[in-house]
């Protein structure tokens, strides 16, 4: 190896020590405190140094932001894809519900990484906090649209819905519950998503149920 590739080498493995102690203390301590200046003393080096790597905080949030959304989006739809295969037989509109409450738990095992993006565009100033964490996590429920309307046109196109159903208006609101049950989760700390853990899939159960309800022909159940 030659020694530019053996700095460059090294330069990702430290830059990857840098985030890994970024992520705990953001999911620890917010971002309050969250300056270059106390990362610096986390990692027991000196700011000069530290920004050799990241040009400011927000360097340090945008690269962790987009090492989060690629990797915990593709291993939620990979689960959910798996799932599809296997799950093939059911009305469409059993698939459709299966394909959410798959997706509301497999995010159970991201909740640190959903924690993350939204501590991180709290953190940014431009846009009001309220949207900030609505374009993030939108990311996760817009993976799954695409498979979702499908389903759920081929359930209307089977009779499985009620009649008169808005197809458009129910895919929002469905999409807009799917919003706010991530950001509920998302916003828990560690200890109250340990403690709440059994009620959150409660939750999730009636969630389904609920849009079993709302979606379904009740005259064929």
């Amino acid at each position: 190896m030659d020694q530019t590739a053996y700095f460059n080498q090294m330069r990702e493995k430290r830059k990857k020590e840098i985030l890994s102690a970024a992520r705990k203390m953001l999911l620890k301590d917010g971002p309050a405190s969250f300056t270059m200046q106390n990362l610096a003393k986390k990692l027991d080096i000196s700011t000069v140094t530290l920004y050799k790597y990241f040009k400011n905080m927000d360097d340090v949030m945008s690269t962790l932001k987009d090492e989060i959304i690629p990797h915990t989006v593709a291993q939620t739809l990979d689960a959910n894809d798996s799932l599809a295969l296997s799950q093939t037989k059911g009305s469409a509109l059993e698939q459709f519900l299966l394909l959410f409450h798959s997706f509301l738990n497999e995010i159970f095992k991201h909740k640190d990484d959903l924690t993350l993006l939204l501590l991180i565009e709290t953190y940014t100033q431009d846009t009001p906090v309220s949207k900030r964490q609505s374009d993030t996590i939108t990311l996760y429920s817009e993976a799954l649209d695409k498979q979702a309307e499908l389903l759920l046109t081929e359930a209307q196109q089977n009779g499985e819905l009620r009649q008169g159903i808005d197809l458009p208006l129910s895919l929002s609101f469905v999409h807009r519950l799917v919003l706010s049950t991530l950001q509920h989760i998302g916003l828990l700390s560690a200890r109250e998503f340990r403690n709440q853990k059994d009620e959150l899939q409660d939750y999730i159960d009636e969630i389904i149920n609920m849009l079993r309800t709302y979606l379904s022909d009740s005259s064929k159940a």
